[in-house]
This record gives structure tokens, C-alpha cells and sequence, in this order.
């Protein structure tokens, strides 16, 4: 790291097609931190550098790892406390990804650059790497396309800069757009003599630009257009997220936790549980009472797929006592191995059970006196069948 406030970057590391542009944002973040007195490497300093979650960083310092840019050395102290140092590699080497080394003599955070005489390197501004807005994918861009303006005849294209990362189309295109909203990149659009055919030129930004538009249309009668700035962007976007989240609908849970607990104890004791257990062990009764409680007070009861009404459901819960339960379990069956869900099954099972319980016990019971409109009914029909068979009888009767 120079004292003019720039940051040498290897440009070996950013043309190496292999690494993800996470990871090379990372080297370079790392970069502008070695020689700094009192700095220790670690990945939470890290994360005050940059704008990534803890997943990316871990991911893209993982990678720097694996690759061979970053070896990581450890050594043990007289006072039992573990000592951590790093080398910053400008050529990949074989991986050292936690390696002991009791030779360690270095205090513990300390990372130093291993590099050759070999001048090929590009300067870049160490205010955009250390900048905690920025996310590391951005950097590495801004620090591969710094490297590619300065080489003669190159001409700046996404396709171009494509064929250094190993992002695939897709996902480089969401990472060029953030590049460019970032305020690092502007695009300028001119027409190139033909309808509907353009041609594009590019500006980096040494410091984020939000103020001016990121892409500028230059029309063929000299005028200009912009779409708005990433300033009132972000700021529209800002306003959006909130909006949005208030039409997010949140399921809230009904009943408290501590009075379904308070509703299953009820239920063991109206079941006698305890007696269930010593016959048919703490398992299969425990399944039965959650099938029990489903039945009873499940918001909604799907049975073999179809949700039940409430009438029926309450029908089939009168049914439910002790001595059902028993009988239910008397004549079931239930190999855990078998079934993934032993609840449900015990649901569906014991609520056929209760509900042809049920349909038993309404055949079984005694018929109920007829109503006065039925009797009549009947009498017609009597009647009717009655002077059909007389005329029958007589050989008067006309099928």
C-alpha cells in the first residue's frame, strides 16, 4: 500500500478466470489492509469493509483458501492462546488452508504479501476497498475493469469482461447492474447509424457517484436523455420496502404455547392416559392423545386429503372417551418403521373408527314414532296398493 492512497492490485489475480469476483474483491480488500500498523487479519474486520453478508464473506474466504491466495498458519503460545497468520499470495500455490507451524514468530493477526519482482500489478483507490457500502463482487469489478481500461485497444464490453470470472451469465448480469448502480460505472449510449443499433461507452468513477445517472442515451439530434439518479432510485426503492413488507401477511399462532400444553394435559387425564401406558407403552399413546387433540382442536382436519366439516368433526368427537380410545387400540396395529407420520395415520385411523362407532350405534337405535303427515302418507299408499290388487283380483287392472 502506497502512502498516495492507492492499493497495488496483482493483476494475475484478476484475470485468473477462476476465481468467483467475490473473491477477488476480497484479495484486494486484504490488500489494502497489509502494512497497516496494528492491523489484524480476521474475517469480522473484514466485515466492516464491505457491504456482504457473513455467508459471502465466509464463502469468498473460503475460496481464497482452496485456490492457493490465502494460507492460513497457526502456532501455540506458552500461554496455551493460539496465534493466527496469514500469507497473501500474487501466484495461487498449493492450498494451506489451517496449517500448524510451531516456527510461527509473527503476532497473531499479522499477514504479509509474498510476491516476486514481476511489475504487473494496477493501482486502485484504497477509499473503494475499505468503503463499507460497497459489496465485495463490486470491487473485484471495479478493480478488474480499472485493469482492462488501461490496456491499449481494448474495448470495454460486459462479454469481454465476462471472460475473466467464472460468473456465469446470468448471475454477471445482476452484478454488473449493481456495479453500475453502485455509482462506480457510467454508461453512455449512442446510435450507431442504424436503427435500433448502439453503441456503448463507459466512465469508472474513482469515487461512488449517486448524483448523476448511470446510463446517458445520446439521441442522433444531439440531445440528451437520463433515466433518473441512482440517488432517487435507491431512495424509491427505499420507500417501496416498507410498503411492501406491510402487505406480507404474518401468520399468528392462535393459542399461546402454554395453553395447548394446559389443553393435552386436560385431554391425558379425561383419556386416563396412565392406564393407556401400561398397556400399550408411552409411544403409542402418547401418538394417540396428539391424534385425539387434532381431532378435537386442529384449526382445520383434513382427512385422507379432504378437509372435514365442523358438524362432522363434532360428531365424531362425542365419541371419543376412554373406552373407545381403548377399543381403538385394541384392534390397531402400528409398525413406526413403516409409517412416517404416525399421527396422522393414527388421525385418520381412529377418526374412521368413531365415525362408523357412530353409524352403529344410529342403526341399533330404537325407531323414533312417525309424524302425523307421514302416517297419512303411508295410509294413501296402503289404500292405493289395496284397490290395485282388486282390480287385479277382478282382471280390470292396466299395467
Amino acid at each position: 500500500m502506497s502512502a498516495t492512497g492507492y492499493t497495488t492490485i496483482y493483476n494475475e489475480v484478476l484475470r485468473d478466470s477462476t476465481l468467483s469476483l467475490d473473491a477477488k474483491g476480497l484479495f484486494a480488500v486484504i490488500k489494502s489492509f497489509v502494512g497497516l500498523p496494528g492491523f489484524a487479519l480476521s474475517k469480522r474486520r473484514l466485515g466492516y469493509a464491505c457491504s456482504d453478508s457473513g455467508y459471502l464473506l465466509n464463502a469468498a474466504w473460503k475460496e481464497l483458501k482452496q485456490k492457493g491466495y490465502l494460507q492460513h498458519y497457526f502456532s501455540q503460545s506458552e500461554n496455551g492462546a493460539f496465534c493466527h497468520v496469514y500469507n497473501l499470495m500474487q501466484h495461487p500455490s498449493a492450498p494451506v488452508e489451517f496449517v500448524y507451524s510451531p516456527a510461527i514468530d509473527r503476532p497473531n493477526g499479522d499477514v504479509v504479501c509474498i510476491s516476486d519482482a514481476q511489475r504487473d500489478y494496477t493501482n486502485i483507490s484504497t477509499a473503494i476497498l475499505r468503503d463499507k457500502s460497497i459489496s465485495l463482487a463490486s470491487k473485484g469489478l471495479f478493480a478488474l475493469v480499472s485493469h482492462l481500461m488501461k490496456i491499449p485497444g481494448f474495448v470495454l464490453r460486459p462479454e469481454g469482461i465476462r471472460a475473466f470470472c467464472m460468473e456465469k451469465i446470468k448471475h454477471f448480469s445482476t452484478l454488473w447492474k449493481r456495479f453500475k448502480i453502485s455509482g462506480l460505472l457510467k454508461q453512455h449510449r449512442h446510435p450507431a447509424g442504424e436503427e435500433n443499433r448502439w453503441t456503448y461507452e463507459y466512465e469508472i468513477c474513482e469515487t461512488p457517484d449517486l448524483e448523476t445517472p448511470y446510463l446517458t442515451n445520446h439521441h442522433v439530434d444531439g440531445s440528451i436523455s437520463t433515466i433518473s439518479t441512482i440517488g432517487d432510485f435507491l431512495e424509491k426503492l427505499k420507500k417501496r420496502i416498507p410498503h411492501i413488507r406491510k402487505n406480507v401477511s404474518v401468520k399468528k399462532k392462535t393459542k399461546p404455547r402454554a395453553v395447548r400444553r394446559k389443553e393435552r394435559r386436560q385431554l391425558e387425564r379425561q383419556l386416563n392416559a396412565d392406564a393407556l401406558r401400561k398397556r400399550f407403552g408411552n409411544d403409542l399413546t402418547g401418538t394417540v392423545v396428539t391424534a385425539v387433540y387434532n381431532i378435537k382442536h386442529a384449526q382445520r382436519l383434513f382427512i385422507k386429503g379432504a378437509e372435514i366439516a365442523q358438524e362432522r368433526r363434532e360428531t365424531v368427537a362425542q365419541m371419543i372417551s376412554p373406552e373407545s380410545v381403548e377399543r381403538f387400540l385394541d384392534s390397531t396395529t402400528i409398525d413406526y418403521d413403516r409409517i412416517k407420520n404416525p399421527a396422522a395415520y393414527l388421525q385418520t385411523a381412529l377418526f374412521d373408527f368413531l365415525e362408523k362407532q357412530c353409524g352403529t350405534d344410529a342403526d341399533e337405535a330404537p325407531d323414533k314414532p312417525l309424524a302425523d303427515w307421514e302416517q297419512a302418507w303411508l295410509a294413501q299408499k296402503a289404500e292405493a296398493r289395496r284397490r290395485r290388487e282388486e282390480a287385479i283380483a277382478r282382471g280390470e287392472y292396466q299395467d
